[in-house]
């Protein structure tokens, strides 16, 4: 009888890694998202994920030297300057020394922008040598299209266009969704990656959470993880415990 072995192949090998600058996360990520990757951060209102873009960025520029630029869809720079103030990131001085921009479009020019091949955003991560990017969010962006062969088609031109520039893009999504329920979505489809941010009840409180539900070329955590808000900005920590209603 000939006994066979299973060879065991590791995830991790060779696979270039961009930190998120968010501890604990990158625990859960075998070191970080896969270099020029796109991947999808989908959750609920005050779930976390503008917090969560911004200190991916934030970090990234000021602890791995990679400029990042973060693409609104909805708030305003002044608001965006705000959010980072309140856990003392000083994205305007980053700004000033060409690490961080903030471009805002209104969803309908984003079209052009494809069709010209990224105009300002294009011109924007050359001149800065940005290497990462956020897009904030692609719900409003969705809701142009008459259906979804549509809206599917022009994401992926923007997607590709993405890649050519050679960034690690995240993309934000408003769905609210449950560890209970799935929750790949139209866009989880045309990701690299998908990372569920929720925020439950558990017990008397709510709980803000995050499941990283698909990563290529990753050998993922598939638990359930807390993370708190502190003066640094987020840390994930302890596993879920027991899940309530929303």
């Amino acid at each position: 009888m000939v006994m066979v072995t299973k060879k065991k192949y590791s995830l991790t090998g060779k696979i270039e890694r961009v930190p998120t600058g968010i501890p604990g996360l990158d625990d859960m990520l075998a070191g970080g998202f896969v270099k020029d990757s796109t991947v999808l951060l989908q959750g609920g209102t005050g779930s976390g994920k503008t917090l969560m873009c911004l200190q991916y960025l934030y970090y990234g520029a000021t602890k791995y030297d990679e400029p990042g630029i973060y693409l609104s869809f909805a708030e305003s720079e002044s608001i965006i300057y705000q959010h980072g103030r309140v856990f003392s990131w000083d994205l305007q001085g980053l700004a000033a020394k060409n690490k961080f921009a903030i471009i805002r479009y209104q969803p309908h020019e984003i079209v052009k922008i494809i069709e010209e091949g990224g105009g300002v955003i294009r011109d924007t991560v050359e001149s800065m040598g940005a290497k990462r990017l956020v897009i904030d969010s692609l719900s409003a962006y969705e809701m142009m299209f008459e259906n979804g062969y549509r809206a599917n088609e022009s994401i992926l031109s923007l997607f590709e266009i993405l890649r050519k520039w050679n960034t690690t893009s995240l993309v934000t999504s408003e769905t609210i969704i449950h560890p209970k329920r799935g929750g790949r979505g139209r866009l989880g489809f045309l990701t690299d990656g998908i990372i569920n941010l929720y925020y439950l009840r558990t017990g008397k409180h709510r709980a803000r959470s995050v499941e990283i539900l698909k990563m290529r070329d990753t050998n993922h955590s598939d638990e359930v993880r807390i993370f708190d808000l502190n003066r640094g900005g987020l840390t994930v920590t302890r596993r879920l415990g027991k899940v309530g209603r929303q």
